[in-house]
């Protein structure tokens, strides 16, 4: 019975760290001064992340002092983008193309519709950078998955052990 439930659990927790890494609403970008326009199906909090490259040395941390306009195209108004800066408690993801998402600032979407996302100084991200616009995933929430993914693998692994014994004799 451990070993049931420990399977269901670890399919259950695989199946939303998935969905933490490579979320269904994901749009990337060019970093440039020209306003990008997005379509975002569902409200939320999201955030702004600068994709860095597989095998690139991270020189330097200009990018973290990007600043943004985050505006509705419908009826032009500004949503409040607020700055993350150089934090330590924020969600990094990295994708199976090894490109690193770093987190650099989030906005609240209170209605579906397109956006308008456009970067103040792009000076600051380097040319063969992107930026990604993903919902945003709390730090406890990434936590708790992991805990309940590694709780699961034991619970399905000694239920198996224990099933094992069990069938075979302790001796």
């Amino acid at each position: 019975m451990l070993m049931i439930a420990g399977i269901y659990l670890l399919i259950r927790c695989i199946a939303r760290c998935k969905r933490m890494i490579f979320p269904a609403i994901r749009v990337r970008f060019p970093a440039s001064a020209t306003p990008f326009t997005l379509d975002l199906p569902q409200p939320g909090r999201y955030v702004i992340s600068v994709l860095i490259p597989p095998m690139t040395f991270i020189s330097g941390v200009a990018h973290f002092s990007a600043r943004f306009s985050v505006t509705r195209t419908s009826d032009g108004t500004s949503l409040e983008y607020r700055s993350y800066g150089r934090s330590l408690f924020r969600v990094q993801r990295t994708d199976m193309s090894g490109k690193q998402a770093l987190p650099l600032g989030e906005f609240q979407c209170v209605a579906p519709g397109e956006l308008q996302v456009t970067c103040l100084n792009p000076e600051t991200i380097r040319a063969n950078y992107e930026l990604e616009v993903a919902p945003h995933v709390p730090v406890l929430t990434l936590l708790a998955c992991v805990l309940a993914t590694i709780a699961s693998s034991f619970m399905a692994i000694g239920g198996l052990v224990m099933s094992l014994i069990v069938l075979f004799g302790a001796g």
